[in-house]
């Protein structure tokens, strides 16, 4: 009627559906699907990110995303393993000032989710009312290689309290509170997330403060 045939009607089919598949092959390319799993690097075991990994683990579940949470030193290695291709970890927590654009060019920063409280605790026996106070006792202050570490020695040298004269000891949260309890250490000072049941714990027992 118009002048067209069946195979002018197939040839334009044939072209529709080979434009539509290039669009498509050029969207998956350029914009990829979001993937259905991924490796988030978190922290120690009661670490700060631990915590922070497993909250987003749950959110990203109802997106029917599945988290493999890595268990690490911290902020360090979690800095090392970003920069790994070969680590297989997309995702990495750390704390603001543990790396710049120099030490990791090729990595990008989601921003600033959350703020991290360092707590002190010591021996309800004891009284302090300044961080100079520290100086000259046995601290645990982070597992070495940990932003919590890099952190809190920053903190304490602002009060002149330095590894050259106090025992900065390099111990997780966990054996950080059972050190304290035996009296292996005179105090904590460390970065607990919130709802950290070992925060939970140090601060319903009458012999320790905060």
């Amino acid at each position: 009627m118009l002048g067209y045939t069946r195979r002018h009607l197939f040839l334009a089919l044939a072209v529709t559906l080979c434009v539509a598949g290039i669009v498509w092959l050029a969207l998956a390319i350029l914009i990829p699907a979001p993937p259905s799993k991924i490796a988030i690097a978190g922290s120690f075991r009661g670490g700060h990110y631990e915590s922070l990994v497993l909250r987003y683990k749950a959110i990203l579940a109802k997106s029917h995303v599945d988290v493999d949470v890595r268990t690490t030193g911290g902020a360090v290695e979690n800095l090392k393993l970003l920069n790994d291709r070969n680590s297989g970890i997309q995702i990495g927590f750390m704390q603001g000032g543990v790396a710049n654009s120099d030490q990791a060019p090729d990595l990008l920063s989601l921003g600033r989710i959350d703020y991290q409280v360092f707590w002190l605790f010591y021996p309800a026996s004891e009284t302090s009312n300044d961080l100079t106070e520290l100086k000259g006792k046995r601290i645990a202050v982070g597992p070495d290689g940990s932003g919590t570490r890099i952190v809190s020695q920053k903190i304490l040298e602002v009060s002149g309290v330095t590894s050259e004269n106090t025992t900065l000891m390099s111990l997780t949260p966990r054996r950080a509170v059972e050190a304290l309890n035996d009296g292996s250490v005179d105090a904590i000072f460390l970065n607990f997330s919130p709802d950290s049941p070992m925060l939970d714990t140090l601060l319903t027992v009458r012999n320790s403060v905060r």
